[in-house]
This record gives C-alpha cells, structure tokens and sequence, in this order.
C-alpha cells in the first residue's frame, strides 16, 4: 500500500516516528498488516510511551462520553438473561470503560489489565485492581464471567495469541467482546503505525473460529453515529446464545479486490491533501488548525508543509493542556482580530461542514476551510 510520506509515520498516541508507514493488504484475505517496519509492540513502547495518547484538551470530557456510548453498545448485545459479576478490562488504560461499566451494572467487580505504567497508576488511584502487563505476559488470578477489550486487538503482536490468552481467563459459560476499526469503511485506523492490522468482519470470524467457541456473533457501529467505525466480536459457549437471530451476521467474504482499491485510494488521499493544504496555506500570515484531535496528528505527520506554518492548535475552551504535537494551545477568541488568519480544520472529516457554518453564523472574518472532500466517511 502506498505510503503517505517516505520516511514518516503516526501513532494514535501522537508521536512521529521516523520510519514509513510500511502496510500491506492480503489479496487473498484482505486483513492490512505493517509490513515495512517493525511492530511498536515489539519493544517498550506500551508500557513507557503511550501516556501521551490521552494528553489532549479534552481528553476527560471527550473520553467519559465515549466509553459511555461504548459500554451502552457493548450491554445491548449481552443477552438479557446473562449474569455476571466479574469483569476484566484487557488494556483498560485509565480506567474509563471499567467507569462506564461499574456505572451501567452497580454490584459487579471490575479488574483491568494495562501494560502502560503511566496509565495502569491513574487507574489504580481510581480504585480498580489494575496489572500491569500485557495480557499472557502475568498470571491473572481466577476466572471470569465477561472479559471484554476495547481497542487492543489491531496493536498486538498476534492477533490469535491474543484472543486466546483471553480465551484461558473466561469461565465456561463467559461472554467475550473485542472491539476495533471496522476495516469494513476505510477510516482513519489505516494512518497510525502502531496498528499494526486492519481487519474486515470475516477475519475476525476467521480467526475466532479456530479458538472453539460455538457462538461467534459480529455487530457494526455503524448505526450508531455517536461511535467511530467500529466492529464488535461476540465470543461464548453460553447456551442463552444459540439463538443468533437478534445479532447482526455480516461477516461473510466481501469483494477483497474492490476492499483493497479502497484503502488504497483511501491512503493515497493524504499524499493529495499534503499538497492542497501547502498551496492554501502559501504565503498565509497566521495559520492555525482547529482541533487537537486524531485527525491533527495525522495532518502533522503527512502534511509537514502545512505542519510547519502551523502557529497553534485552536480550540473552543483552554484546559491545563499547553501544547500539542509541539504546537500551543490557543483559544479562539484569542486569534488575531484583523482578518488574516487562515483557520484549517483538523478535525473529522465528518464535522467540517458544520464547523464552517459555525464559523461563518459567528461572523469570523478569518478564512476558515476544511478538506473532507479527500476521504469518506
């Protein structure tokens, strides 16, 4: 697959490293598998460098609601009749989805596995029995009735190996979740460095397959427009869920011909958009990015032109985040009141429209516009 820059990547915790991106797509499977470089996981970067991927202005505001909508997700496909009482998070990070879930379902016991040393500590202050460790790395006392993880599986080392470590801590009639990316819709998961796969829903199918499960159910987020695009893997030998009818299927082979020219078009649109953001932004007094969000890391590692002309981050309301990605933080009513700045859009593609309407309705003098028109979302 193409690489957006030669010598340059991203992970989802907002570090440049210096090596490319380096992914390649199975013709015969369609799973995207870092290929050119090294996996992050192979050294230390979980344990001593992912801290930074929750320092962002409103990280406490943005991630409380997430995992809100996630463990709502996750809780209307437990079957009705499933109880349980002992939970573990794998790769719990700082604990906001063993929040979300000790809020949901008051009386159970939630315990986390997290290999980040930083956020393994803020979430033991929360009073979570936290290991630290990578799940399979350190025994895990006793069994569980729901394990869930959010998020992990595209960064592992062995996608299998992972499931199955999990797979050894869950009770007879346990329920297993795993979320990642919907590789389904090309989507932002494809830029960062540290996922090291994309998987469209039949090879997570694939891959539950070979580890006994009797059950393997498969849900999309896509009707949820609150989610990023997501996919949802069901895993149990619970005999309440037989019955599959109220659970979405889609995990049949799709058309991995047309699945790969997607995500190669996909990718290839940063190389296009490098370009259009350097000739807006040419010659441009005061330019700043609006956001401080995945989205700006992904334009500061593939659109270093524009990156470099970059004078600040702006954001609606200041918290105690300074900086990000080397940038300041700068409020919006503190830009410069003569008209022009050039305000570029590092947000989703998904909000530019109405963020440029939101803008223009204030009457901002400054030039403010977006890029959406490069990906789909």
């Amino acid at each position: 697959m193409p690489d957006p820059v030669e010598s340059a990547s991203v992970t989802t915790s907002a570090r440049i490293v210096p090596e490319p991106l380096g992914k390649s797509i199975c013709r015969e499977c369609g799973v995207v598998q870092r290929t050119g470089a090294p996996f992050l996981g192979t050294g230390s970067f979980y344990e001593e460098e992912y801290a930074s991927y929750y320092e962002r202005p409103g990280t406490e505001r943005f991630h409380a609601k997430r995992y809100q909508q996630l463990v709502e997700w996750m809780g209307a496909h437990l079957h009705p009749q499933f109880k349980f009482e002992r939970v573990l998070d794998v790769g719990c990070g700082q604990g906001w989805a063993m929040d979300a879930m000790a809020s949901r379902y008051p009386g159970i016991s939630v315990s986390g596995v997290e290999p980040s040393r930083h956020n393994s500590a803020i979430a033991r202050a929360k009073g979570y029995e936290v290991i630290e460790t990578r799940i399979g790395d350190t025994a895990v006392g006793g069994k569980f009735d729901f394990i869930y993880s959010n998020n992990v599986l595209q960064h592992v080392n062995d996608p299998r190996g992972f499931l199955s470590d999990i797979a050894e801590l869950l009770d007879n009639d346990g329920v297993i979740m795993v979320t990642c990316p919907d590789g389904a819709r090309p989507n932002i998961e494809l830029f960062f460095c540290d996922h090291n796969f994309s998987f469209l829903p039949h090879n997570l199918a694939d891959i539950a397959d070979t580890l006994g499960f009797r059950t393997v159910a498969w849900s999309s987020s896509r009707l949820n427009p609150a989610l990023p695009p997501a996919q949802m893997l069901l895993l149990t030998n619970n005999r309440l869920y037989e019955d599959r009818d109220s659970l979405e299927s889609d995990t049949g082979p799709r058309d991995i011909d047309a699945s790969t020219s997607e995500r190669r078009r996909y990718i290839d649109s940063a190389r296009h958009l490098r370009n259009y953001l350097s000739e807006q932004t040419a010659g441009s007094a005061h330019v700043y990015n609006f956001g401080a969000s995945f989205w700006t890391s992904v334009l500061a590692a593939y659109c270093p032109e524009y990156w470099s002309r970059v004078k600040g981050c702006l954001v609606d309301s200041r918290d105690s985040t300074v900086a990000f990605m080397d940038k300041p933080i700068v409020a919006v009513e503190e830009i410069p009141s003569d008209g022009e700045a050039t305000i570029v859009l590092g947000t989703s593609p998904a909000t530019h429209d109405s963020l440029i309407d939101r803008f223009a309705d204030g009457g901002a003098k400054h030039r403010v516009f977006g890029w959406n028109s490069y990906f789909s979302y």
